[in-house]
């Protein structure tokens, strides 16, 4: 339930407090770790739904932006002012009193602006390797050739060879039958040709 009394604004105290340098293991940690969260599976159709029983292939992945705007609002509180944002409703919270944009004011603070910059500076970096992380992540995972690959590794079981064999049996069945109504129509229309041809010579 949001506390309507609360009131978020960064002062020069906490500007003092705050870091303005993370080092680089923990950028790269904390990427690694919100990466993973910040992408979804994309929801498939009926049709992918029916394919997947003859050849099942890995979920196409998409990044998920709601997570990844609560990944940045916690790496900015938590990391640089030391406040804790724990889930969405804590994004909400500290969000409607714009904590970034509250930073870009503090830049005009004469006692503050040098840190001010510094941080954020220094996050845009983190943002930038977060972006990086999530990309390499949903690039790798969607790979072409990954996903048939481990698509057709699924085929190795006795059921879903099975399966398969199934699937082709009725494929043949039905490429037979349209061998079949293509020769019958050909056959009806050959006599009807020639009876054509017997008229116009009369």
């Amino acid at each position: 339930m949001e506390d309507k009394n609360f009131k978020f604004a960064i002062s020069e105290e906490m500007i003092e407090k705050a870091d303005s340098y993370i080092p680089l293991e923990k950028k790269v940690s904390f990427a690694k770790v919100w990466a993973e969260q910040c992408l979804e599976e994309v929801e498939i159709s009926l049709q992918k739904m029916e394919a997947d029983t003859l050849l099942a292939l890995p979920p196409v992945w998409q990044e998920k932006t709601m997570i990844k705007q609560v990944a940045l609002m916690y790496g900015f509180l938590s990391l640089y002012l030391h406040i804790e944002v724990p889930d969405v409703q804590a994004y909400n919270k500290f969000g409607r009193w714009h904590p970034f944009n509250q930073m870009e004011r503090l830049k005009t603070n004469p006692r503050a602006k040098d840190k001010v910059f510094d941080i954020i500076d220094d996050f845009k970096e983190l943002k930038k390797f977060l972006d990086i992380e999530i990309y390499s992540l949903r690039m790798a995972r969607n790979d072409g050739w990954t996903r048939a690959l481990a698509g057709i590794s699924t085929i190795s079981s006795p059921e879903a060879v099975k399966a398969l064999s199934a699937e082709m049996e009725k494929l043949t069945a039905t490429i037979e039958k349209g061998k079949k109504t293509a020769k019958q129509t050909r056959k009806v229309e050959a006599p009807k040709k020639a009876n054509e041809g017997s008229n116009a010579q009369s």
